[in-house]
């Protein structure tokens, strides 16, 4: 798997040395490589006038109890809440409308967090339907289109259960929070913004050894000290047990929990948050923003 990848990542750069551009690289690259083959779908998928149609249906559908991107990082900074979020992708796709998913506890795990909503400890966050937002990245925009058409949300609404009475956060407020017409002033007041959710705490990233995090020398700088417990790259929900204990018996809830852990990360952080914790399950956001600077040049 390792050469594997290494070959994929030679081969791109090569692509890329000879000045192909993003959509011959991707459809070149599609014919081994799984993730370039649905990227290459998605950006050149044509709507048809019948899917527009279910687009609009799906989002009279659609959950309206969801905090705008500003108001859920608000919230977050504000009252020191922990985020689980539960996107379009992995989360759904993969865990909770796949009849057979890889950890059948993942699923369940997931249902009872979608269920229950935010409390007054964890800020449960899903996609905010950002088909029709001007403020997100167009590639985006057409993802997120394109999944709605694989999957309406009449038929979710038939395996998954939102809970209309509470409220839920943005579940891509972090990336989203950046627009492509920012200004790199803007780009790093916002940074800025959002570096005051970890200033003067304890904090404890939870990653893999392969995260771009243990690399960084400026973005948490403010913190007042810093400790790392790694997981497994890919499939970390099968070290659960062994991450959580881990945590808990080695570090008090002055702690604030990052985690880098895939969907792992958004059962974590909800279970986290019921012993008292402010877990953040924060996806690749340093990946994308800090570590790429600026939104519009991350690569698809």
């Amino acid at each position: 798997m390792a050469n594997l990848n290494v070959s994929k990542k030679i081969i791109r750069e090569v692509l890329r040395l000879f000045g192909a551009s993003t959509n011959t690289r991707l459809f070149l690259m599609s014919f081994f490589d799984e993730s370039s083959k649905h990227l290459y779908e998605v950006r050149n998928h044509k709507f048809s006038f019948e899917e527009m149609c279910s687009i609009f249906r799906d989002k009279e559908l659609y959950p309206q109890n969801i905090l705008s991107v500003e108001d859920t990082i608000s919230e977050i900074i504000n009252k020191k809440l922990s985020v689980s979020r539960l996107g379009d992708g992995e989360e759904f796709a993969r865990n909770l409308l796949n009849e057979k998913p890889k950890f059948p506890e993942l699923k369940r795990a997931l249902y009872e967090i979608l269920k229950s909503g935010s409390s007054e400890k964890c800020l449960v966050c899903i996609n905010n339907f950002n088909v029709f937002d001007p403020a997100v990245p167009m590639y985006y925009r057409k993802a997120f289109a394109y999944y709605w058409v694989k999957n309406p949300i009449a038929e979710i609404e038939t395996k998954v259960c939102f809970n209309k009475s509470s409220f839920y956060g943005d579940a891509y407020a972090f990336l989203f929070y950046f627009q492509e017409d920012d200004e790199k002033d803007i780009i790093e007041k916002k940074a800025a913004y959002i570096s005051k959710i970890w200033e003067g705490r304890k904090v404890l990233f939870v990653v893999s050894k392969r995260s771009k995090i243990l690399s960084d020398k400026d973005y948490f700088s403010n913190t007042a000290q810093k400790a790392f417990i790694y997981a497994p790259y890919e499939d970390a929900y099968k070290d659960f047990e062994k991450i959580y204990k881990e945590i808990t018996e080695n570090y008090g809830t002055e702690w604030l929990i990052y985690l880098e852990l895939g969907a792992c990360a958004s059962v974590l952080s909800f279970e986290l948050s019921k012993q008292g914790y402010q877990a953040l399950d924060m996806g690749d956001f340093y990946k994308r923003i800090i570590y790429h600077r600026l939104y519009k040049n991350q690569e698809y």
